[in-house]
């Protein structure tokens, strides 16, 4: 005997327990409601500037297809989500704030150039993974969903 043991069955022992299958459906419930939030507010932004899919595909020089893939994206690269906002004329700009209320807005445009020593950290690039993870609280409150789910499916 091998030690090893099947991934399905010992998920099926673990969610007998009605603990733990009760925390995997919360956990993957709100999942489902940030991911179908994050979905909407791509498609949201679209509809209030007028736009129908197939009109902004071509502004972007995409298929509509493609930009029914972005909006469905779960994660985006910057550059991606920059090039969607100014094809419905808009400019990308991200705002780190922080919990004393003190907010930073950052523009896209500046993620590859020095930071003003005046305003950030003297003598550093910003580093545009830092702006990403300086912007997006959110998804550290995501992660520890996704955390708990997989303790609840672990368990």
């Amino acid at each position: 005997m091998t030690g090893h043991r099947s991934w399905s069955a010992d998920r099926r022992t673990r969610l007998a327990d009605p603990e733990i299958a009760r925390e995997a459906v919360i956990a993957h419930e709100k999942l489902d409601r940030r991911e179908e939030n994050y979905r909407r507010t791509l498609a949201q932004m679209r509809n209030a500037r007028r736009l129908t899919q197939t009109q902004l595909a071509s502004a972007l020089g995409v298929s509509q297809a493609q930009v029914s893939r972005i909006e469905s994206q779960a994660d985006l690269y910057l550059s991606t989500l920059r090039g969607y906002v100014q094809a419905m004329g808009g400019e990308l700009e991200l705002r780190a704030v922080f919990s004393d209320e003190q907010t930073v807005t950052i523009s896209i445009a500046d993620l590859r150039s020095p930071v003003d020593p005046d305003t950030s950290w003297p003598g550093k690039e910003l580093d545009i993974h830092v702006a990403f993870a300086m912007v997006h609280r959110d998804v550290g409150m995501l992660e520890a969903d996704v955390a708990r789910f997989r303790a609840a499916d672990a368990a």
